[in-house]
């Protein structure tokens, strides 16, 4: 067994042990760390562990420390007011510190000041290497170079449903003066804070399940500091809408600065009012656009049907004479066939009724009977054959009517009547107003008058 000038209580040990620190370590260090935890107590002493990290994120140390409640009423404002953002998990910090050791609590670091600095500058190199990751994968303008869609009605809302924002961008699309009707989802998320990575992230990749669903996709908050906003200079929420098969808008920026979630947004707005004010301009200007098309339309199909009632027009002058005069030869043609059908019916019959009279004289009473059958046979088919031919006329007469009632409604004068007029120079219809000259005069024939006109003017056809 030792001896007894080598036993110490628990409490003479730890007296020891600060006596020793105290000598060894005393005045003040600085000291750079990560915070990994922050609670502040009810009466207001702030109480951080802090943490070294591994280049894979392992933790390497890990220590208290105390911002005393009278000194944190100094340095915390003052950290975020240089930094732009609240002293919280996650952020590095440079901290002016002296050793503690306590008998019961044990050891820890009591922070005296902090160099807003230094976060300020591992806050900048955190987001210029999350920003040249993007660029090097090659993803950071992906969403940008997606399509708008002409009709965003469909829209998937990423944003907290207590937030002012999300309010403000439904109520602007809702109120909107043109009367355009929008549908929108809200997909819940935590806009600020340690939690807003995990929670923006789930939002996202919920909306890309049911990507069919939606047209596109707006993430929006409501007012806040610079250092709210730093919680978007995340590498897994840009990337994620990077990937993302829908344009994303953005609503959550500050007066004067662009979060990475901007940057790779296909469009970033500085409030959710003015999201909502650029869809109702696409809308617009897509209601604009339709409106044109429309028109066009209209002008052409006018423009066509002039040309297509100019062209009826010149075939109803020049074909009517033509097929009346084909229509003329061909009843002339029809009369004298039929009238050699029936001659040639009635010689047919004659003949045969001479030759049945010649063989009733020639032959024996005993074929008279014979002979009798044949010649009613033949009276028959004659009586049968008459209705056939006449039929047969009235069957061609009809054809030839109705050609003529048609050559009826496009002979000129009934033309004429419909609306239309002929142009004459020379006596003869003009066709194109390559036949005039200035100065050619013309006769216009109406339905009821004669213009006598000079022309002064001339617009030669297309090529």
């Amino acid at each position: 067994m030792d001896d007894n000038n080598d036993r110490y209580s628990l409490s003479e040990l730890q007296k020891l042990i600060k006596k020793s620190l105290e000598e060894k370590l005393p005045g003040y260090y600085w000291v750079s760390a990560e915070i990994s935890e922050l609670k502040i107590n009810y009466s207001g002493h702030c109480y951080i562990e802090l943490v070294e990290k591994t280049n894979q994120d392992d933790i390497k140390s890990r220590i208290r420390a105390i911002i005393w409640s009278q000194k944190a009423r100094l340095l915390m404002p003052y950290f975020e007011n240089i930094t732009g953002q609240t002293l919280s998990e996650g952020i590095k910090v440079l901290l002016r510190v002296n050793i503690e050791y306590h008998e019961v609590y044990g050891l820890s670091l009591i922070i005296h000041n902090i160099d807003p600095a230094y976060t300020v500058g591992e806050m900048a190199l955190k987001r210029k290497q999350i920003i040249e990751r993007l660029e090097s994968e090659g993803v950071i303008y992906l969403n940008k170079e997606l399509p708008f869609p002409m009709l965003p009605y469909r829209i998937a809302v990423i944003s907290s449903e207590q937030a002012a924002g999300f309010k403000d961008f439904t109520d602007e699309l809702d109120r909107n003066e043109y009367g355009y009707k929008y549908f929108t989802r809200l997909f819940s998320a935590v806009m600020q804070g340690k939690e807003t990575e995990a929670s923006v992230s789930h939002a996202i990749n919920n909306i890309f399940e049911e990507k069919d669903n939606f047209d596109l996709i707006v993430i929006v908050r409501g007012g806040g500091s610079q250092a709210d906003l730093s919680w978007f200079d995340n590498y897994n929420i840009a990337y994620l809408i990077t990937q993302l098969p829908l344009p994303v808008l953005t609503g959550i920026g500050h007066e004067k600065d662009l979060s990475i979630t901007d940057m790779v947004a296909h469009r970033s707005f500085k409030t959710p009012t003015a999201v909502a004010d650029f869809i109702i301009n696409q809308s617009l200007k897509t209601e604009e656009y339709l409106a044109q098309i429309r028109e066009s339309i209209i002008v052409l199909s006018r423009e066509m049907v002039r040309r297509q009632r100019m062209v009826i027009n010149r075939l109803s002058v020049n074909m009517a004479p033509m097929v009346r005069a084909s229509l003329h030869s061909k009843r002339i043609l029809l009369n004298r066939s039929g009238l050699r059908l029936s001659g040639n019916i009635q010689s047919y019959l004659s003949h045969n009724r001479a030759r049945l009279n010649t063989i009733k004289v020639n032959v024996g009473k005993r074929s008279l009977k014979h002979i009798d059958d044949k010649y009613r046979q033949i009276k028959e088919l004659t009586i049968r054959f008459k209705p056939a031919v006449t039929r047969f006329k009235h069957q061609k007469h009809t054809i030839l009517d109705n050609f003529s009632r048609s050559i009826d409604y496009l002979r000129p004068s009934r033309v004429l009547e419909r609306g239309y007029s002929i142009t004459l120079y020379n006596d003869k219809a003009v066709k194109s107003s390559n036949e005039l000259q200035p100065g050619s005069e013309i006769s216009t024939i109406l339905h009821l008058g004669r213009i006598e006109s000079k022309v002064f003017d001339l617009k030669k056809p297309d090529k």
